[in-house]
């Protein structure tokens, strides 16, 4: 898991090292080189999350080992029964343990179904906004940066990051919460010795909880604001041409 960590920090630091060359060589202008290197990012940036996407869902599909973060009833450890302590934390420190991380296979097919529908989702709502990213470069750098269809892109792009996000993170919540069920419940045991647990089993028990992050949902209204900003900057530019058409008509 190392390994893979470091393998794609170093290939995603080469790739910008090269995508930041691409974009300076050759351009005088500083706009067209900041256009140039943002559109190197952008691409960048949807070929990996597209790659990561694929792979887990390919990992859930096929059954392969996932590693999932399970949210758990809080149990043990508790904070340890001592005296002396220099100095004393014991009113200031609450130990408890509400996530366990699960590494599991043979999950049920609707839970590799659910986990992969979230990762498709997810994936796919992050790629729109690059994807939109790309398209406006591309756009800018062609000294066309307004249109039609670049706005029905930005709204395209703002609704798929807002209720992709959102659909995402519910779906991968209900299948986190079934590989949960499938491999943390327990429904009998023996204790060996005197053994008590604060809980009605020795291992943590899976609880129903879906972690929402808004900063997409934020992002996206944003990206809405901006793109009536636009719309509202056309319409202008439409009167005025219109307004000068008519003007050269009286004189």
């Amino acid at each position: 898991m190392l390994f893979s960590s470091l393998l794609i920090l170093c290939l995603l630091a080469v790739l910008v090292v090269l995508g930041i060359a691409y974009a300076l060589r050759g351009r005088a202008s500083s706009a067209g080189g900041v256009l140039a290197f943002t559109r190197v990012i952008a691409w960048i940036g949807l070929i990996l999350i597209s790659g990561s996407a694929l792979l887990g869902i390919v990992t859930a599909l096929a059954n392969g080992e996932m590693n999932v973060q399970v949210p758990v009833e809080p149990y043990w450890p508790q904070y340890p029964s001592v005296i002396s302590v220099t100095p004393d934390h014991a009113g200031t420190v609450h130990s408890e343990i509400t996530t366990v991380s699960v590494t599991a296979t043979n999950l049920s097919f609707a839970t590799r179904g659910l986990l992969a529908a979230g990762m498709l989702v997810s994936g796919l709502a992050a790629a729109a906004v690059l994807a939109a990213v790309i398209t406006l470069c591309n756009k800018l750098i062609s000294a066309k940066p307004f249109s039609g269809s670049l706005l029905r892109m930005g709204r395209l792009s703002a609704g798929a990051l807002a209720f992709g996000t959102l659909l995402g993170q519910t779906l991968t919540g209900i299948g986190t919460y079934r590989v949960g069920e499938e491999t943390l419940r327990v429904d009998g045991y023996a204790s060996v010795g005197e053994q008590e647990f604060p809980g009605s089993s020795p291992w943590p028990e899976p609880t129903f909880s879906i972690n929402y992050e808004f900063g997409p949902l934020f992002m996206a209204l944003a990206i809405l604001v901006v793109v009536e900003l636009v719309n509202a900057g056309m319409r202008l530019a439409r009167q005025n041409e219109r307004l000068k058409h008519d003007t050269d008509g009286l004189v």
